[in-house]
Order: structure tokens, then sequence, then C-alpha cells
């Protein structure tokens, strides 16, 4: 049976994930930053699935964490915990944009780390999921951007490093994906727009049209479900991929981008 360990297990990608392996047969540990958080479905799913309570920015909880999961290895784990921090860079606190990449790039380093004893044990592989986003990137998602572009380079290098143990090493990278961070970040704008800093004012109408793509990016982009079918692709394949992309819009961005110019980029990026 093998053993997964998955963060950001509270909604979205991570419950979809969580709620899927556990279907498949698998032991789960699903990681929520706070007790008691979490989809009503994760009590319905099997005794295999353990809920267990993780923040990736607090070193003492990572390693009860992976205290908890026990010394029996650990086949996966699937580093999928996440925010969006919307915003023009211009006006972005730095404490906001701190906050954005200690979570989304070193949360998932350090429980990366802690993990790997376990995931040496038992031969097993490393899932990063990372986004489309860190293929291209659009104005007013500048911090989430450099998060996930920071994920590439860390995805790459660590497949490097731990390609002569045998340690696969792969990168999740959805499209537009309905999952609750939309909405957060919606409601972030919310608060964003509501602020008198006289430097918004030249940005609050695009702000807008930016708030309104996020909720259509919502509306109508693919269930989480299918980035969970295919994290389970990645964790099961005799020979995994090191990118799996989810959704035909972040195909087609993958293949244009190196094809095309920074100006037709800048143009696609406000249309994905």
């Amino acid at each position: 049976m093998k053993r997964i360990l998955i963060t950001g297990a509270s909604s979205g990608i991570g419950a979809a994930t969580a709620l899927h392996l556990d279907r498949c047969g698998m032991e789960v540990f699903a990681a929520t930053r706070a007790p008691g958080d979490g989809d009503d479905a994760l009590t319905r799913a099997s005794d295999r699935l353990r809920r267990i309570t993780l923040d990736v920015t607090d070193p003492g909880s990572i390693a009860e964490a992976i205290a908890a999961v026990g010394e029996g290895g650990l086949d996966g784990l699937v580093n999928n915990a996440g925010i969006g921090v919307p915003g023009p860079l211009e006006v972005l606190p730095v404490d906001a944009l701190r906050d954005q990449l200690e979570v989304n790039v070193l949360g998932q380093v350090a429980v990366t780390q802690a993990a790997l004893p376990l995931l040496r044990k038992a031969s097993g592989r490393i899932v990063f999921v990372g986004s489309v986003g860190g293929r291209l990137a659009a104005q007013f998602a500048g911090a989430y951007h450099a998060s996930k572009f920071a994920m590439e380079a860390i995805a790459d290098v660590w497949r490097q490093e731990l390609e002569p143990e045998e340690l696969s090493v792969i990168l999740v990278e959805p499209s537009a994906i309905s999952t609750p961070i939309w909405d957060k970040a919606v409601a972030r704008l919310d608060a964003l727009l509501a602020d008198v800093d006289p430097r918004l004012v030249r940005y609050r109408d695009r702000l807008r049209e930016f708030q309104e793509s996020l909720r259509s990016a919502d509306e109508h982009g693919k269930p989480p479900e299918d980035v969970a079918a295919t994290i389970e692709q990645a964790l099961t394949e005799d020979s995994p991929d090191t990118r799996y992309v989810v959704g035909a819009s972040g195909t087609l961005v993958t293949v244009l981008r190196p094809l095309i110019p920074d100006r037709l980029a800048d143009k696609l990026a406000e249309r994905a």
C-alpha cells in the first residue's frame, strides 16, 4: 500500500487528490494548516485517510507532521500548499510578497527537506504542484507568478540532485482550475480596491477587469479532480514524466511561450 503525504489538503486540488488517492487504495496523510480545517468530504473517506496538521511555514509543525507519518517510509510527497496574493507590484506590501514566497516556495522546500529521509526509505517520489503561471506571467499577479517561476527552478534542481538515488521529482502544472483560491484572491482585491492609497488610482479600472477575469477563471476552470488524476499518474507510472500540464490552455501556453516575443506573450497572458 502506497503511503502519500499531501500538503494543503483542506480544499481544492489538495482535498481532491487526498480523496482520489484514498479511493485508489493508498494510505493518505491529508495535511491541513490548522486542526479541523478541511473539506467535509474528507470525513467520509476510508479509515486509510488520516488528517494531520501541517503549517508549511512553521518548522515545529513540519517536524510534528513528519513524526505523525511515522517511520514506515513515504512513497510520495505532494507539495500542494499554496496561496495567491494579487495586486500591482508598486503597492504590494513587501510583507505580503514575503508571505507569498514563504508559503509557496520556502514552505515547499522545508517540507521536502524534512520528508526526504522517509522518501529514501521507500524510494518515493516528490510531486510539486506548480502552475502554468510558472511559464507565463500576467499583470497584478506578480507575487504568485514569482513563486511559481521559483518552483520551476527548484523542481529542476532537485530532480538533478536526487537522480543518482533514483528518487523522481515531478512538476504538475495546472492551468485554470476551479478552486477556493480564486474566491480568496477576489476578496483580497476587494480589500485592495477599498484602499485610499493614491497610487492605486491609475490601476483601479484594470484591477476591476482583473477581478472579473478571476471570477471567470473560477467559473470556467477545470475541476480539481482532473489534477488529482494527473497526480496519481505521476505517483504510479513506471517511468513518470518530469512535467505534466493539466488543461488544454496550459498546453497551448507551454508550447507557444518559447516561440513568441515578449510583447506578444504579454497579450497572451492577458487572455489566459
